[in-house]
């Protein structure tokens, strides 16, 4: 080990012990907090003004808030700020002034994200030089490695903090959530923040001020197109965690292409993984074994793509210090997280899993894990769609995957948003060679009904012992977004609902 890594070892460590001395309650004077920031000017008398928490949203403000006023691609904060007022914020941070009685600090214009960071950063005393921070980025495995982490951290009885999609946000939350929400794990005793990292969180800077003692990188596939346009402007987002202002040190996956690339651009400290690693590697049906770096360790959750989340998990647990006999039970007694090959039982003679695989490669990973475990004879069924609004070009690709891997395809909505659900699926099926069907017939392969609920049902009807039925897209989702209306829906809650009514009328 390195002189500079053993200096990264004593930095975590005097996170761990001393992470309780620094909490305090959000209460700083308004003119003490601007002074973090780079402002234009102010109007107002700032005198005596106390600031007790921060927002952008003007629906979420609370007395004593300051209200960031963000110029957006869809909304301008600067619109709502009479509504902040009425809610009670004390003061906005704008871009432009605006005529309302209130005390107003103006930034730089295109700069409100980058100076919000820094106030809430500022006002709950950077939180995350308390405690130690891992930051997990990739465009598939980032929940499941963060959970992996996070039960191994349980095997050694800390308490770790998780912050990512299954937290009630379906991307890394703007900076006051995220300064917020650290503060609070810090005051609940916490041992560890794993934090999930999207693209767009990095592009926006709204972890901006998180200092990262380990940053892993899963991989990266093609999503978010619809936002970054280019894969290249797409890695370059995810790159921007393995700075040297913003990572101390980076756990990377050397077998996605993308992976050798960080470590070849890279002027942190790096450790990487491989497949090529793991020795005695078997994958089974339900589970899968190996040891890497002297640890053996035993999965009870199928999948190639476990065994990599399960690598990067023991790498930064490893950097954090953790025994090998935290990191095998904590592997071992991991059950997975929902909506990622989630298994529903309801006494069926066939397999149902729910997985979020909403990428090429995701749905690529889940089917090959269902070939995996579905006996001779027995067939892969997967029901699916792809997201309105978000990047099509992954659509027909998605198709192509589940046309060479499945036995037989559903197509139906995901959540499609302000688009036509029929054109979603028209779009998947151009990457398809086959005939799609809007009947049942049983020679069909590809099959089309745009009502999720009647499509689960379809797969479930058909499915018979032996066959593997993978419902994806959605995963841990509660609710279908179709138009301006978000409907509750859970992929889980459907289909346990639809197996029960089989197995009554077979009684």
């Amino acid at each position: 080990m390195s002189e500079d890594q053993r200096a990264i070892g004593r930095e975590i460590f005097r996170k761990v012990v001393g992470r309780r001395s620094g909490a305090r309650d959000p209460l700083m004077e308004l003119t003490e907090l601007v002074s973090s920031i780079e402002t234009l000017s102010i109007l107002g008398d700032t005198h005596g003004v106390v600031v007790t928490g921060i927002s952008f949203d003007s629906r979420h403000v609370g007395p004593g808030d300051l209200f960031c006023a963000i110029a957006g691609e869809h909304y301008d904060g600067h619109l709502f700020i009479h509504d902040a007022v009425a809610r009670g914020a004390v003061a906005v941070v704008v871009e432009r002034f605006v005529p309302l009685p209130i005390v107003q600090v103006r930034v730089p214009p295109g700069s409100m994200r980058v100076q919000m960071a820094k106030l809430a950063s500022r006002l709950y005393g950077n939180p995350s030089s308390r405690i130690p921070m891992v930051g997990i980025t990739g465009t598939n495995g980032k929940t499941t490695t963060a959970f992996m982490l996070a039960s191994i951290a349980d095997a050694a009885d800390h308490s770790s903090f998780v912050m990512g999609t299954l937290s009630g946000y379906r991307t890394t939350p703007e900076s006051p959530v995220i300064q917020s929400s650290l503060h609070r794990a810090i005051e609940d005793h916490c041992d560890i923040a794993i934090m999930e990292v999207s693209s767009h969180a990095l592009d926006q800077h709204r972890v901006d001020e998180i200092i990262y003692d380990i940053g892993i990188f899963t991989n990266l596939t093609q999503d978010h197109l619809d936002y970054h346009h280019t894969m290249e402007a797409y890695f370059m987002a995810k790159s921007r965690l393995f700075e040297a202002a913003r990572c101390r040190i980076g756990i990377v996956n050397i077998d996605d292409p993308w992976g050798v690339r960080l470590i070849r651009d890279s002027l942190i400290a790096m450790e990487t993984y491989s497949i090529d690693d793991a020795v005695d590697l078997h994958l089974g049906i339900d589970s899968s074994s190996f040891v890497l770096d002297g640890i053996p360790i035993s999965l009870q959750i199928a999948g190639k793509h476990n065994v990599y989340n399960a690598m990067g998990a023991i790498k930064a647990a490893k950097r954090l210090g953790y025994s090998s006999e935290a990191i095998q039970k904590g592997l071992e007694t991991f059950r997975g997280v929902p909506g990622r090959l989630e298994r529903i039982d309801e006494g069926q003679p066939f397999k149902v899993f729910v997985d979020f695989a909403h990428t090429p490669v995701a749905l690529e990973a889940a089917l090959e894990a269902a070939r995996v475990i579905t006996p001779e004879g027995g067939r892969v069924i997967v029901v699916f769609g792809c997201g309105g609004d978000r990047d099509r070009r992954k659509r027909p690709l998605m198709g192509e995957v589940s046309e060479s891997l499945a036995d037989v395809t559903i197509l139906t909505s995901d959540n499609p948003r302000s688009e036509d659900p029929t054109v979603i699926i028209q779009e998947i099926l151009s990457g398809m060679t086959k005939r799609a069907m809007t009947v049942l017939g049983e020679s069909s392969q590809v099959l089309v009904n745009p009502d999720r609920r009647e499509a689960i049902e379809m797969a479930l009807s058909m499915a018979k012992e032996g066959d593997v039925v993978v419902i994806a897209g959605k995963g841990h989702e509660t609710h279908q977004t179709i138009g301006q209306k978000e409907i509750a829906f859970s992929d889980q809650e459907v289909s346990r609902e639809i197996l029960r009514r089989q197995r009554s009328s077979l009684q």
